[in-house]
């Protein structure tokens, strides 16, 4: 089995949220289309769009697809990955997973889960790990 482990930072260069639902306790469901570069272990960008769910304190969870475009030179092609997050007190959190047959050129055929971390100035730090037999 050949495993990779990538880690690094994404930086978000667009955000675009759209509320479709407003509830009297103040909370809300929204959709957001984001574009984000990838840098560390990996080159990239990606597009996403994710549903979310605020709280009437301010929390949320959101659930999305993400189009990832890897550039690095041994490691290109693109990947489809499906997001399971949480946003509390100015922090998201969130675990993906890369949906199966998605991949492209050097990425065909792997499988693999991550996660990210925010820290501030949209940025996030990523951990993917790809695997394929």
């Amino acid at each position: 089995m050949t495993k990779i482990v990538l880690k690094g930072i994404f930086q978000i260069t667009a955000w675009n949220e759209t509320t479709y639902a407003e509830h009297d306790d103040s909370s809300k469901q929204t959709i957001a289309e984001i574009a984000q570069t990838y840098s560390g272990d990996i080159s990239g960008a990606a597009q996403n769009r994710c549903v979310m769910s605020y709280q009437k304190d301010g929390s949320a969870v959101f659930v999305g697809i993400e189009h990832l475009t890897i550039n690095t030179p041994e490691i290109a092609g693109t990947l489809v990955l499906q997001h399971d997050g949480l946003f509390s007190q100015g922090v998201a959190q969130n675990q993906f997973s890369v949906i199966a047959d998605s991949g492209t050129h050097n990425l065909q055929h792997y499988l693999g889960h991550g996660e990210f971390t925010s820290t501030e100035n949209g940025q996030a730090d990523y951990t993917i790990t790809l695997y394929h037999d």
